[in-house]
């Protein structure tokens, strides 16, 4: 039980890690191309979830960043 607790907190330090690191993801709906496949020669559309930027905001990466910069201005205040 311990050992599950354990494995499963060390999963979630890492997980909140690589979203201080990388917090933008490729876009699931494109696959990070930008826009959506045609069959046909037509010009192919901008994707709607990610506006042709190709990529979108992690699950839980705005919060993270926002705990961050709280932390950082709590430090920062005079004391």
């Amino acid at each position: 039980m311990v050992i599950t607790f354990l494995i499963l907190f060390g999963l979630a330090v890492v997980w909140v890690l690589s979203l201080l690191v990388h917090p933008f993801g490729r876009c699931p709906l494109c696959f990070g191309k930008g826009n959506l496949r045609r069959k046909r020669r037509r010009r192919a559309p901008k994707c709607p979830l990610c506006k042709g930027l190709r990529r979108r905001q992690r699950l839980g990466s705005r919060t993270v960043h926002r705990i961050r910069a709280q932390v950082a201005a709590h430090w920062r205040e005079p004391q």
